[in-house]
């Protein structure tokens, strides 16, 4: 699908706006409530719906407008996701033909594969930071739980963002289709 910059723009500003009300949701309203270390990562489950959907060279600049917005909420460096982020893009474009996305099923599945993929890649990476592999695991770990409950929403989630991209059903054959 051929988006103009009016389209590109729109996206953005609505997917940013749903990003900082849930990221407001996870750092204020959770922990009000008594759940303090539950904090699932939105903005991974927009750049795997990025990822998924959107072809265009500004991909990238896409990723780390996600991750910058989410680094205002996180004490994870936005530096990190984006590069996590522009890794797993490029690997989902040339998985994309072998990828299944007819069902909500198949959905949960990919996208717990990718969200999986992206957290090994940001403990490997944090560790290099620490200069020591001895917290890998710890840190990964973290992650895991969330990335359950993501992605057992993500097919609404991706139905959500589909109406923000305009994902049209002449682009159905990559898309949720519940």
């Amino acid at each position: 699908m051929k988006y103009s910059p009016i389209d590109i723009l729109l996206g953005t500003l609505k997917t940013c706006l749903l990003l900082i009300f849930l990221e407001i949701f996870t750092t204020a309203f959770l922990p009000s409530i008594g759940i303090d270390n539950f904090k699932p990562a939105f903005s991974v489950l927009i750049v795997l719906f990025l990822a998924f959907k959107f072809e265009h060279p500004f991909l990238p600049f896409l990723i780390l407008i996600t991750q910058y917005v989410h680094a205002i909420f996180s004490i994870e460096g936005w530096a990190i996701g984006t590069l996590a982020g522009v890794l797993i893009s490029l690997s989902l474009r040339y998985l994309k033909d072998l990828l299944d996305f007819s069902t909500a099923i198949s959905t949960i599945i990919v996208v717990q594969i990718f969200q999986l993929v992206w957290f090994v890649v940001i403990s490997v990476m944090l560790s290099i930071k620490l200069g020591t592999f001895a917290s890998f695991f710890s840190i990964f770990w973290k992650y895991v739980p969330e990335s359950f409950v993501l992605s057992i929403l993500s097919p609404l989630f991706f139905i959500l963002l589909n109406k923000f991209w305009k994902v049209g059903s002449d682009n159905s054959a990559s898309g949720v289709s519940i």
